[in-house]
């Protein structure tokens, strides 16, 4: 099992996360490989180790076989939904590809449209004192 976090990041210039795929403890992100598997239960791995820019943090090996990694997702803000800027943790329990939060981009903002009002629709109207 695998539990991914995901680090976002802005940095529209940076490369983003396009493609993880998990097959047992062994990565492919963005078309590189890391293998995990070498990393007993316990044991962590340091971002230097790591040597990838790919990764905002160490990954661990929980002492019941669960690697947690940090993967940074960097996002353009025009098109960051509230999934892209918090994204939701994802634990991987079978071989495949990962949805992203970034798959998911928000539409362009749709430009509002001001409604005229027409004479006093809307506006209350003034009452003359009746005595």
């Amino acid at each position: 099992m695998v539990k991914i976090t995901f680090s976002p990041v802005h940095a529209p210039d940076w490369q983003p996360l396009e493609s993880v795929d998990v097959k047992g403890y062994m990565l492919t992100i963005n078309g590189e490989v890391f293998d995990f598997s070498p990393l007993e239960k316990g044991y962590e791995l340091s971002l230097d180790a790591i040597g990838s820019d790919l990764f905002a943090d160490k990954a661990v090996m929980s002492t019941d076989g669960v690697l947690s990694i940090v993967l940074l997702m960097p996002y353009d803000e025009a098109t960051a939904t509230d999934a892209i800027r918090f994204p939701e943790p994802v634990t991987v329990t079978a071989d495949g590809p990962v949805d992203i939060p970034t798959d998911h981009p928000a539409q362009p903002p749709e430009i509002p449209t001001i409604e005229t009002i027409e004479e006093d629709h809307g506006l209350l109207a003034e009452q003359e004192n009746v005595h």
